[in-house]
């Protein structure tokens, strides 16, 4: 937990914010090797979105990072009881949660 402090109308206004950090949305391109997450959304539109939701990554759908290439493109991640793999330019229209 963590404090916020607002300075409004000459006042001090205080909110508590009870958002854990693991709670914060990502791109799924962001998450490193052998992390867990849940799907919040998916940003893509057109064909790419299509072939996204075509291979199971829909909302609140859970998966894992199973490993990158040796540049770090593509990364596999197994969603749905399926391995995939996903360029990183395509990973980024995937908004995650983290989980653990």
């Amino acid at each position: 937990m963590k404090w916020l402090l607002n300075n409004r109308n000459n006042g001090l206004d205080f909110n508590l914010d009870t958002k854990k950090s693991d709670d914060r949305v990502k791109h799924l391109s962001e998450l490193d090797t052998g992390s867990n997450f849940k799907i919040v959304k998916i940003n893509a539109r057109g064909e790419i979105r299509q072939r996204l939701l075509d291979i199971g990554f829909i909302k609140k759908q859970k998966g894992r990072i199973i490993r990158e290439a040796l540049l770090r493109d593509p990364i596999e991640i197994e969603i749905k009881g399926t391995r995939v793999s996903l360029r990183r330019s395509e990973a980024k229209f995937i908004d995650v949660v983290e989980q653990d």
